[in-house]
């Protein structure tokens, strides 16, 4: 693949707290990679891979040159084939950090702790009612739909027995759906995403303390390489920047000199 001087590199980096490091503390920056953050607010509320991948590059401005990769943090892996899938032309490389396949299952977890953090507790059988798979599958819409409106209820009434008045409530449980239902369409767009057959590269880069068989694909030329970091490290450290500048055909500058030749956890 062609590297150019200056490449451009999208990336998909769920916004937010995380305690784990992010994409753009990677610095690939100082290495003359324009690096674009596709997941900026408003987030879409797309439920198929093609159409959130329609609805990010969207908002992509003009004229930023050839897409070198597409790199992607955790969840947000399977997006990342539909994005590079609908820029068209040569297929870009594609760069996976600690990559996981969203499941029913995560769904269904990822809901269980939401409730969890209201005082809820659901048994088992309640929560595949309602995390059903056959919507998941065929009425996504409808199950982002019934799951956040769930949760709005859930939370007024626990914001209402906490002793907040009901001005108060309303806006909190509203503010608390508002940010579940980008991240659950979010998940439900990743599920639905279509990562295979890939033609073009494929980097899977893993952190020491993370399974690397948590995501798996089909892909023309695929590289896995597990690094020495935690998954904390893993978006800022010297390793992680080597092999991405290398698989964009770049080398490092003297100014990664300041960081450690490895992993700082290693």
């Amino acid at each position: 693949m062609h590297r150019s001087e200056n490449p451009v590199v999208l990336a998909l980096d769920y916004p937010g707290y995380r305690k784990e490091a992010r994409i753009e503390e990677l610095g690939l920056d100082r290495h003359g990679v324009r690096v674009l953050d596709l997941l900026r607010g408003p987030l879409p509320r797309a439920v198929s891979g093609v159409g959130y991948a329609a609805r990010l590059l969207a908002n992509v401005p003009s004229g930023p040159g050839p897409v070198a990769a597409v790199a992607a943090y955790c969840a947000s892996a399977p997006l990342a084939f539909e994005v590079a899938a609908a820029l068209g032309g040569e297929p870009p490389a594609i760069v996976l950090f600690d990559a996981e396949t969203t499941s029913r299952d995560s769904i269904t977890a990822d809901y269980r702790a939401r409730l969890g953090g209201l005082g809820v507790q659901l048994d088992e059988a309640e929560l595949s009612e309602r995390v059903d798979a056959d919507a998941l599958a065929d009425d996504p819409e409808r199950l982002v739909e019934e799951l956040t409106g769930d949760l709005a209820r859930r939370a007024h009434a626990a914001l209402r027995a906490a002793g907040a008045d009901e001005a108060e409530s309303a806006a909190s449980a509203t503010h608390m759906v508002n940010a579940y239902t980008d991240w659950l369409s979010h998940l439900v767009a990743a599920h639905h995403a279509r990562t295979s057959p890939w033609e073009g590269e494929v980097l899977c880069l893993t952190s020491a303390d993370t399974d690397p068989f948590g995501f798996t694909c089909a892909a023309g030329r695929q590289r896995a390489l597990r690094l020495s970091c935690e998954r904390f490290e893993l978006l800022r450290s010297e390793e992680t920047r080597a092999a991405v500048l290398d698989v964009l055909g770049l080398t490092r500058t003297s100014d990664t000199r300041e960081r450690t030749a490895r992993c700082p956890a290693a």
